[in-house]
């Protein structure tokens, strides 16, 4: 081979490997082009290989570290510095229990903080706690970090009001139709808060514990079993 070609090839493989991904793919030579790849191919290979020559600390300091031992206990500190008495009741290290009165804005702080950046919300639903009690709870991820934590609400059933977060995670709409839905809990600030599987007149929140299924719907008796439904 040439040394104009080998010059060549060196040349794209570094900037390769600086990032510029077509410099081998603009190669014109298709053999050329081709040898570029298999030399990229080994290159990458060899990389670790240099970074393995390094002693135990470095190799240690360069590994990514993740975010923290535990996340929950973090954003739970981080918290209690920028939303006083937001936390309800005593914490544990497997999610967070919020008020709901400050939930707007804490919601909009944990994705647009660059330390946490829950930049998506991957489900939101209820639970019926009995005792009068309602919970909507969150689970939050950061594509960036790579971490999650879950975020529960407690409301009652006198006053099940929650604010929306609709406008921050777009996928709330339907999460917090769905739950109104079935459990009645209000969203306060969405823009289209109504019955997303049932009938709009619908009567009561079905999956609450002391839910009575109606004994007719518009003159149509409702079956109390599912015997023939199938």
């Amino acid at each position: 081979m040439s040394e104009d070609k080998q010059k060549l090839i060196n040349d794209a493989v570094e900037k390769a490997l600086s990032g510029d991904a077509d410099a081998v793919n603009n190669i014109e030579d298709r053999v050329t082009r081709a040898k570029a790849k298999a030399a990229l191919v080994k290159a990458k290979r060899e990389q670790p290989k240099k970074e393995d020559s390094n002693d135990d600390a470095s190799k240690s300091d360069e590994k990514e570290q993740p975010l923290s031992d535990n996340t929950v206990q973090k954003v739970s500190a981080s918290l209690i510095a920028k939303f006083p008495k937001s936390l309800d009741g005593e914490q544990n290290s497997d999610w967070i229990q919020l008020k709901p009165e400050s939930w707007f804005e804490i919601a909009k702080w944990l994705k647009d903080n660059p330390d946490f950046y829950f930049d998506s919300l991957q489900c939101n639903t209820g639970f019926d706690l009995g005792e009068g009690l309602l919970e909507s709870r969150y689970n939050l991820h950061s594509m960036k970090h790579l971490h999650s934590i879950e975020i529960r609400i407690k409301v009652s059933v006198e006053k099940p009001d929650i604010p929306s977060v609709e406008s921050i995670w777009r996928v709330a709409d339907w999460f917090e139709r769905e739950t109104y839905d079935m459990f009645g809990i209000n969203f306060i600030g969405h823009s289209d808060l109504r019955r997303i599987l049932l009938p709009e007149d619908w009567e009561g929140w079905p999956l609450r514990k002391d839910y009575e299924e109606q004994e007719t719907y518009h003159g149509i008796v409702v079956p109390k079993v599912k015997e023939g439904w199938e």
